[in-house]
């Protein structure tokens, strides 16, 4: 019987490598994460960069110059800080210093354009850097309003983009004027109104009356909103079932109850304390009652002398206007500036059959962003509409800007359902008439 081998002796044994620990995501590497954010975040981010930037273009720019209404706001801020004025065109003929002496619209925005004069000095980039600052955050919060309603990041993203390079929008956020302050704070209160913070999305419709008074139609597009969805639930429920799961939409009612409260209460407390300060009136009602009679006495009837237009042209891209033109020789050159109050062309063609189709959806579909688009548009464009078809209020394009988001989502909504070629041309196209309209001629 052969010998047995004899054993191997251990300390010639080959180790056994330790079993490695499987990475977890907390060791995931730091280039993995920032790749991830980029392709979540990095379109919107890179938009919001290059919207700030075009805003801020040459911001200083007319020196000395005030463009459109800033002649009104820019001296009521002048007025309110005491300080030298360079025109009393359109102020009373003894503006009291510290006090608003244009009191025709609530004095919270030209108090801001104050602020940021009491921080920068009395110059151009003072006045015009709060709007840059708002209409850069718009956009963001137009992105962020079509993903609370449901939409897409895509989709999302392509309404953000028509809104920054939507021509009269683009032009509102980079002077000193009251439309962008309104527009801003009226697109926060749709987004906490839409996360369901109802109190805070009313003092956020407070704020934005507080700066324009039809701030007011950014809350009832969002009431119009709640009833459409709930009247067409109930009617499909009386069509198929019974009427049964009716009083739980009722329940709902309260926080958008508690909505309207918070935006009334704040809007009466906040123009109280603000006309205590600032203004010669010394209770709210007392204010409103001059606004209300004020806005009440701007008629016109005829053809238009002016700036003025009518709101039937504006679907045509007609009634714009300059609000500041500039042409000058250097070096043999001739220059030109030109801030004309016009909406992109592309945008304002294809809304109306956008919105109809947006109304499709909503009814058949129960689209939410659908809805929210028709909504927002008929309680925004149907006051300043009446104004001028039953009283002969004059009106002017820039009465169109609130209207805008109402715009972009529809034409999102509609370009979702088209090819990507077709879809990548009206984007050029839009691209085209922003930048033919470019207020700056030169570069």
């Amino acid at each position: 019987m052969p010998a047995a081998s004899p054993a191997m002796p251990l300390s010639s044994a080959a180790p056994e490598p330790a079993p490695r620990a499987a990475p977890g995501p907390a060791k995931r590497p730091l280039l993995r994460r920032a790749l991830a954010l980029a392709r979540t975040h990095g379109a919107i981010v890179l938009l919001l960069v290059v919207s700030a930037g075009l805003r801020s273009f040459r911001l200083s720019e007319k020196a000395g110059g005030l463009i459109g209404d800033e002649i009104w706001y820019v001296q009521d801020a002048r007025v309110i800080l005491g300080l030298p004025l360079t025109t009393f065109k359109n102020l009373p003929p003894h503006p009291l210093s510290g006090l608003d002496p244009n009191s025709e619209h609530p004095p919270l925005a030209k108090l801001a354009i104050a602020a940021s004069m009491k921080l920068f000095g009395d110059r151009e980039i003072a006045w015009r850097i709060p709007s840059v600052v708002l209409g850069t955050l718009g956009i963001w919060l137009l992105y962020l309003v079509v993903q609370a309603l449901g939409g897409s990041r895509r989709l999302a993203l392509f309404s953000a983009f028509l809104l920054a390079f939507e021509n009269l929008s683009f032009l509102h956020g980079r002077i000193a004027m009251l439309d962008v302050y309104l527009c801003t704070f009226m697109l926060l209160g749709t987004l906490l109104y839409l996360r369901g913070w109802f109190e805070v999305a009313g003092i956020a419709f407070g704020v934005a009356a507080l700066c324009k008074m039809n701030a007011i139609g950014g809350l009832a597009a969002l009431l119009f909103l709640d009833a459409f969805l709930g009247a067409r639930g109930a009617f499909r429920g009386f069509r198929r079932e019974s009427l049964r799961g009716l009083w739980p939409r009722w329940s709902a009612v309260a926080p958008r109850a508690l909505a309207v409260f918070f935006f009334v209460a704040f809007f009466l407390a906040g123009l109280g304390t603000l006309d205590n300060f600032w203004t010669e009136f010394r209770t709210p009602f007392a204010h409103l009652a001059h606004m209300v009679q004020f806005h009440l006495s701007l008629t016109h009837h005829g053809p238009s002398t002016g700036n003025e237009s009518v709101p039937p042209a504006w679907w045509l891209d007609q009634g714009g206007f300059d609000y500041l033109s500039w042409t000058w020789n250097e070096h043999g050159t001739t220059n030109r500036m030109e801030f004309r109050a016009a909406l992109n062309e592309y945008i304002v063609w294809a809304a109306p059959f956008a919105l109809v189709y947006a109304g499709q959806l909503a009814w058949t579909e129960r689209s939410r962003l659908g809805a929210f688009a028709v909504a927002s548009f008929l309680a925004n464009f149907t006051p300043p509409f009446l104004a001028w078809a039953i009283h002969g209020r004059t009106s002017y394009i820039f009465y169109m800007l609130p209207s805008v988001p109402a715009f972009v989502i529809a034409i999102a909504l509609g370009a979702e359902r088209l090819p990507r070629t077709l879809r990548w041309a009206f984007a050029g196209a839009v691209l085209y008439a922003f930048f033919f309209d470019f207020p700056f001629r030169y570069f």
